[in-house]
C-alpha cells in the first residue's frame, strides 16, 4: 500500500511539475493542451503537420505541440530559417554560431551515432564524418562507378518485363527491393548473396531509421531500458547492428592491403581515403578507422533506400498522372541519347537532362521523403520576434513552405516549367523564390551530403524507365499511401499499381 502512495504521490508532483512549465513557458504560441508523460499524442497523432493544417488558420506562421514532455516549436514560413540554416560561409566561428546544429538532445552512442553522420551532435566528430562522406559522395570516380552499377543491376531487373508484354506491379515494393541492391552493391560493394536477403535488408533499413527517431524522442532514462529490453533482438536480425557490415569492412580492408584493387564503391573509397597515395586527401586527418566506415556505411545504406526508393515513387507517380510531362521527358531522351533504347548512360550525358531534372525538382517540392526537419536550439537565440532558451526544439514543415501559394504559382499543379530557365523552354520561377523555400535536401550545415549522387540516381532511373517502357497507372483515381517510417521520413506504403508495358 506504501508504494502505492508513493508512487501515486511522485506521479501527482510530476504532473504538478509539467503543468507549472507548461503555463509558464516562455512565447506561449497555439498548439493542442498537452498531457503529461504522452504530450499531445492524442490530439495529433504520428502528423502533427497535418493537424496543424486543419485545425490553424494559415496566417499562423508558428505553432507548437509537444513529444511527452519535449515543446516542439513548428516553423511554416521560411522567413524564420535564416539563422537555423546557417551556412559554412556564413558562420566565421561555427562552434559558437552554429546554435542550431544539433538534431537530438543527448549524444546517444549505443549504436556508434558519435562516428556517423545524422543524429550526430558532437560537432568535431560530426565534421570529421561529415568530410570523408562528402568527399567520396561528391567525386567523378564514384559517380561513374555508381552511374554503371545502376545500369547492371536495371538490366538483370528487366529481363522479367521484356519477357512479358505488360507486367503490373506494386511500384512501392519493387522499388524498395530494386534500391536496395542499388544500396547494397554502390555503397558497401557487395552481392546480395554475401549478405541476408534482400527483403531482410530493406526491413533492416526501415528499422534502422525508425530507431533513430526512438532515441530522439525518448528520454534517455526510458530509451536505456527499452533498449536492453528490444535491442539485442534488432541488433540479431539486421545487417547494420549485427556484425554482417563490421566484417564485410575488416575483410576488404585486409585484401586492400595486400594489393587488391580499389573498386568505386563507397567503402573502398572510404577505406583508401587519406591514404598516403591519395591525391586529395583532407589535411589534419587520420584516415577512418573501421568503426568509423561501419557506423556511416550503415546510416548511408538505410537512409538511402528509405528516402530515394519513396522519392521514386512520388516521381513515377507524378509522371504518369500528368501525359504531357512524359511526352516532354521521352523528347528529351531521344535528343539526349538518341533513338536506342540501349545506348550507355554516362555522367555527361546525364548532365544534358534539364527536363528530367526539372521534373525530379518539381516531385520533391509536392511530396519530398524528408518533409519536416528538426534541430534543437544550443544557447539562446531569437527566431523571428521571440527569444527562445536553450534546449528549444524546432520543427521546420518544409512541405508546408514548398507548397505555399506565396512561395510557388499554383503549387498543387504538377509543373517542371518551374525549375527550368527560359533558355531550356521552362517559366524561370525557380530562380525568383526566396531563400530557404526549396529545401528538400535540408538546409544550413546538416544539409543531406548525399543530395547530387541522390538526384544522379533519379535521373538515371527516370531514362532507364521512360526511354523504353509505357507505364500506366491501373487505378489514376487513387493516391499514394503514406505513413511516417521515422521523426522526419515520410515513405510511400502503397503506390497505386502501375502497368509496364
Amino acid at each position: 500500500m506504501e508504494i502505492v502512495i508513493f508512487a501515486g504521490i511522485i506521479i501527482s508532483l510530476y504532473i504538478s511539475y509539467f503543468y507549472f512549465h507548461y503555463f509558464t513557458r516562455p512565447n506561449p504560441l497555439p498548439g493542442p493542451f498537452p498531457f503529461p508523460f504522452i504530450g499531445t499524442l492524442f490530439q495529433i497523432g504520428v502528423d502533427p503537420c497535418k493537424w496543424g493544417e486543419k485545425n490553424l488558420n494559415d496566417s499562423i506562421d508558428l505553432w507548437e505541440f509537444y513529444v511527452g514532455p519535449f515543446r516542439v516549436i513548428t516553423i511554416r514560413d521560411a522567413k524564420y530559417l535564416d539563422k537555423i540554416y546557417l551556412s559554412y560561409n556564413e558562420a566565421k566561428n561555427l562552434s559558437k554560431e552554429s546554435k542550431f546544429f544539433k538534431r537530438n538532445t543527448a549524444a546517444y552512442d549505443e549504436v556508434g551515432i558519435l562516428n556517423g553522420i545524422v543524429l550526430n551532435s558532437v560537432y568535431h566528430k560530426w565534421k570529421r564524418s561529415r568530410q570523408f562522406v562528402t568527399k567520396v559522395l561528391m567525386s567523378k570516380k564514384y559517380h561513374y562507378g555508381f552511374i554503371n552499377s545502376v545500369q547492371n543491376i536495371f538490366k538483370e531487373y528487366e529481363v522479367y518485363w521484356d519477357e512479358n508484354k505488360e507486367v503490373t506491379l506494386d511500384f512501392s515494393t519493387w522499388v524498395y527491393n530494386y534500391k536496395a541492391q542499388v544500396s547494397v552493391m554502390t555503397v558497401i560493394g557487395q552481392q546480395l548473396y554475401n549478405l541476408p536477403s534482400l527483403d531482410l535488408i530493406s526491413k533492416a533499413a526501415s528499422e534502422y531509421i525508425a530507431m533513430f527517431a526512438f532515441l530522439v524522442f525518448v528520454p534517455k532514462i526510458v530509451s536505456r531500458i527499452l533498449m536492453l529490453i528490444g535491442f539485442n533482438t534488432m541488433k540479431k536480425r539486421s545487417i547494420f547492428l549485427n556484425g554482417t557490415i563490421k566484417n564485410v569492412v575488416q575483410k576488404r580492408r585486409e585484401e586492400i592491403e595486400n594489393g587488391s584493387p580499389t573498386n568505386f564503391n563507397l567503402l573502398d573509397l572510404l577505406l583508401t581515403s587519406n591514404l598516403l597515395n591519395d591525391s586529395e586527401s583532407i589535411k589534419g586527418e587520420e584516415p577512418f578507422t573501421n568503426e568509423e566506415v561501419v557506423t556511416n556505411l550503415a546510416e548511408i545504406t538505410a537512409t538511402s533506400i528509405e528516402t530515394t526508393s519513396s522519392a521514386l515513387c512520388f516521381l513515377v507517380y507524378n509522371v504518369a498522372q500528368n501525359p504531357s510531362v512524359i511526352e516532354k521527358i521521352r523528347a528529351e531522351i531521344l535528343k539526349v541519347f538518341g533513338p536506342d533504347t540501349n545506348t550507355i548512360i554516362t555522367y555527361e550525358t546525364l548532365g544534358r537532362c534539364h527536363y528530367i531534372e526539372a521534373a525530379i525538382k518539381e516531385a520533391l517540392r509536392i511530396t519530398s521523403p524528408v518533409p519536416y526537419n528538426l534541430r534543437i536550439l544550443d544557447g539562446e537565440e531569437s527566431v523571428g520576434k521571440f527569444h527562445w532558451p536553450s534546449g528549444t526544439w524546432f520543427w521546420i514543415n518544409h512541405h508546408r513552405i514548398m507548397n505555399d501559394p506565396n512561395n510557388f504559382n499554383e503549387p498543387k499543379k504538377f509543373n517542371p516549367d518551374r525549375f527550368l530557365d527560359e533558355e531550356y523552354g521552362g517559366t524561370g520561377e525557380f530562380k525568383n523564390i526566396p531563400k530557404n523555400v526549396y529545401a528538400p535536401f535540408g538546409g544550413g550545415l546538416r544539409i543531406c551530403p548525399g543530395k547530387n549522387i541522390a538526384l544522379i540516381e533519379l535521373k538515371l532511373i527516370t531514362v532507364l524507365l521512360f526511354r523504353k517502357y509505357n507505364i500506366n497507372l491501373v487505378n489514376g483515381s487513387e493516391s499514394i499511401k503514406y505513413g511516417y517510417r521515422s521523426a522526419q521520413q515520410m515513405v510511400a506504403t502503397v503506390i497505386t499499381e502501375l502497368a509496364i508495358l
